[in-house]
């Protein structure tokens, strides 16, 4: 449900949209094709990763939700037009050196991988909103986000050994450190359903809510995380981020530290003297509800 008032843009492709609106501090992205489960084109591939840019500079948004419109989440890559989405070499001479232009291999553009690249590149905290079909490239944009809560009636599955494909790399890489080597491996090398309860078991997702009462539960959390500290939001979602870019590297090493160690020693040096504490330090002992000043810097 979209609220009164709430800001809406769309970038429309020849397949369907992605939609975007804006209110109360939230911005929410939405896949439409309904006809085809969300399944994403380049073309789909490539608004996604301008809209989530977008949200991230927009000072009206704090916390940036990504859905699907419908019934479903996302089947992943449009089957039909998987070689542009995942190695698309058609025209890119037109396209070099174009901003906005997604990553090129030897192999071509790989569009999904270049919109989860810009959700994982966003500063401002992303969730995603996952019911229905959530399949192949589906999942991939949805762990793409830092919280992924699932209705219990979600459909997941990872399926590109029922394609001939491989999984793109952020997506097995990520796959690994969430699930494990056997279970990533069991997922991949069969593409069997995940119940939602097992995907929540094994952190495919975060969450799982009943489908009755999704809308009125996200909305909730939506609106508790566009409420909070978002120094405290950000700091601490650029400080996870790098820990697990960090991970596999000596870190915390006293003869060689490491930059994980300067941005945590800055974070603390800087958090006592930070705006937002101060407001919910009075107001936590005047017994009010805190009003946090802290903006993201360039965006005041």
């Amino acid at each position: 449900m979209i609220p009164v008032g709430a800001a809406r843009e769309a970038l429309h492709t020849a397949a369907g949209a992605i939609r975007s609106t804006v209110a109360a501090g939230i911005g929410t992205i939405s896949i439409d094709r309904q006809a085809k489960r969300n399944a994403l084109t380049p073309e789909l591939c490539d608004a996604l990763a301008a809209t989530v840019a977008r949200l991230d500079r927009d000072p009206a948004v704090r916390v940036i939700a990504l859905t699907g419109a419908g019934a479903d989440f996302s089947a992943g890559a449009d089957i039909a037009e998987l070689p542009r989405v995942l190695f698309d070499t058609g025209d890119q001479s037109a396209r070099d050196g174009q901003a906005g232009d997604p990553p090129r291999s030897g192999a071509g553009v790989d569009h999904l991988t270049a919109a989860d690249e810009a959700f994982g590149a966003a500063r401002k905290p992303t969730v995603a909103l996952v019911r229905g079909v959530c399949m192949g490239g589906g999942w991939q944009l949805a762990s793409a986000c830092d919280i992924v809560l699932s209705a219990d009636d979600a459909r997941i599955a990872i399926t590109p050994a029922l394609l001939g494909i491989v999984y793109p790399r952020r997506g097995v890489d990520r796959l690994v450190r969430t699930v494990g080597v056997d279970r990533a491996k069991y997922l991949l090398f069969s593409g069997a359903r995940v119940s939602p309860a097992d995907a929540e078991r094994w952190g495919l997702v975060t969450a799982v809510i009943p489908a009755a009462q999704f809308t009125q539960a996200v909305a909730a959390l939506l609106e508790r995380i566009a409420r909070n500290s978002q120094y405290s939001v950000h700091a601490t979602k650029r400080l996870i981020d790098a820990g697990v870019r960090a991970q596999g590297q000596p870190v915390g090493d006293s003869r060689a530290p490491s930059k994980l160690d300067g941005d945590w020693e800055a974070v603390w040096s800087e958090m006592a003297g930070n705006p937002d504490l101060l407001a919910g330090r009075a107001a936590f002992l005047a017994g009010d509800t805190p009003v946090f000043p802290w903006e993201p810097p360039g965006q005041r």
